[in-house]
């Protein structure tokens, strides 16, 4: 593909991307209300100076113009372009060319066309939002999930071979880590980071590193102070080169990368950006001294895994400690869902569903065992007592209320072939909480109490 320097103007005046870009500015919006049905208008005026709004002809040409507006912004732009049409027909008859009296046919079918436009418009521009944000969180699940598979298959290897060395896994450390980063958690600093400086130097042999808080601001990123550090690190400066490198590449860079060049000095053995599952870097890593045979590709893909399970943590911290404190044996991860899930239902209006049955018959021990063998993989399940009667808690993500009554039927369908009976008859109490008309958090601690 040429470089855009050698692309003619006139193709990239009227390429895909100038036409129809994905993102236009308020001033360029407004240009585009203005200009569109003013050019209209003009060449109404040289194509029939006698009849300018061409309301003589067998189709309204002039409405198209409003129209195309009220498509790309909806139905209020829609009507303004429109009433610049109203200011045309003020012109033409203050000079008159207009015998007939106020066209209310040409008019009342083009303002109906325009407003059916628009709203055609709001209505797949709201749906193309809602499947924007959802297509987002099936990415930042999907690389949660594969950075967590990673992890797992880390964990494995580096058990087998320190085994003896070392007590506990991998994941008995970052889940001591997640707790400290969610008891911890403070607006405005890095939590949990004597934890995490402690877990890297256990299980990446790093000896002087620190940890920095950064910031992006509008593609430019901003290097805050020491949140944290261990040993003796030297200083990491805004012009360091692995630093530049690390946050262009968004990934671990380190001295021995083949992309560093020799002419350019760092006082630094590796540097890490902190990045979430949202691609939000919340703090830079510069390790200063780490012994010879830990730069290696295992060693840094362990310290990689790290610090993006601790990344993730660190977005999602304020959101969990309030509803760990509220409900404190809820498991961290259902915790971690629940607080996506409101936050979506605050921000877009996506609506979700838990479904909370309490089990209190003669058989209440059987049931919620042979349940959970048959759940749903993207439903996430809280298994807890209430006065010895067990609980469990389906949280539906993306769930409409017609996908909660479905789950429930089909569960009631499994109790009559697998125990003769429905909810009533074997005592099951079944609490169904829709998020965009209760408070999921307050109705749960209603039915489980602490």
């Amino acid at each position: 593909m040429p470089p855009a320097a050698n692309i003619p103007v006139w193709r990239r005046l009227f390429s895909l991307d100038a036409l129809a870009p994905e993102r236009v500015l308020p001033r360029s919006q407004w240009l585009e209300v203005i200009l569109i049905p003013l050019i209209a208008i003009g060449l109404g005026w040289l194509s029939h100076p006698q009849d300018p709004l061409l309301a003589n002809a067998a189709f309204p040409w002039l409405w198209f113009a409003p129209a195309l507006v009220a498509l790309r912004y909806g139905v209020f732009v829609g009507l303004v372009s429109g009433a610049l049409i109203f200011c045309d027909w003020l012109a033409a008859d203050m000079l008159g060319l207009i015998a007939q009296d106020f066209p209310r046919d040409f008019f009342f079918g083009g303002g109906l066309l325009v407003l059916l436009c628009g709203e055609f418009s709001d209505v797949w521009r709201d749906r193309n939002a809602r499947m924007d944000e959802s297509n987002l969180y099936v990415i930042e699940r999907l690389s949660r999930l594969t950075k967590r598979h990673l992890l797992l298959n880390l964990s494995h290897d580096r058990l087998e071979q320190e085994m003896l060395a070392r007590p506990g896994s991998l994941r008995d450390a970052l889940a001591r880590l997640r707790t400290v980063v969610i008891g911890d958690a403070a607006p405005g600093q890095l939590p949990g980071v004597d934890g995490l400086l402690q877990l890297l130097a256990e299980y990446g042999s790093i000896e002087a590193t620190a940890l920095y808080v950064c910031r992006e601001d509008h593609g430019k990123f901003q290097l805050g102070q020491i949140a944290g550090s261990l040993g003796e690190p030297q200083p990491l400066v805004e012009g360091d080169e692995l630093l530049r490198l690390a946050l262009e590449k968004r990934s671990l860079v380190h001295i021995a990368d083949a992309e560093i060049s020799l002419e350019r000095s760092s006082n630094q053995l590796v540097v890490a950006p902190l990045i979430a599952s949202d691609d939000t870097i919340v703090g830079v890593l510069a390790v200063t001294k780490l012994p010879f045979f830990s730069l290696s590709v295992e060693n840094l893909q362990m310290v990689a895994v790290i610090l993006a399970y601790y990344a993730d943590h660190v977005r999602v911290a304020e959101d969990i400690a309030p509803i760990l404190r509220r409900l404190p044996t809820m498991p961290v991860m259902f915790a971690e869902e629940l607080a996506r899930m409101l936050r979506m239902q605050r921000k877009i209006g996506i609506s979700s569903h838990i479904v909370a049955m309490v089990f209190n018959g003669p058989r209440k021990d059987n049931i919620p065992a042979d349940f959970l063998r048959i759940k749903r993989g993207l439903d996430l399940y809280w298994q807890t007592f209430v006065n010895n009667s067990p609980v469990i808690a389906v949280l539906m993500p993306f769930a409409s209320v017609a996908a909660s009554e479905g789950f429930l039927r089909r569960i009631d369908g499994w109790l009559t072939s697998r125990y003769g009976g429905n909810f009533a008859s074997l005592c099951i109490d079944v609490h169904v909480i829709d998020f965009s008309t209760r408070d999921p958090l307050e109705t749960l601690a209603g039915i489980i109490p602490q």
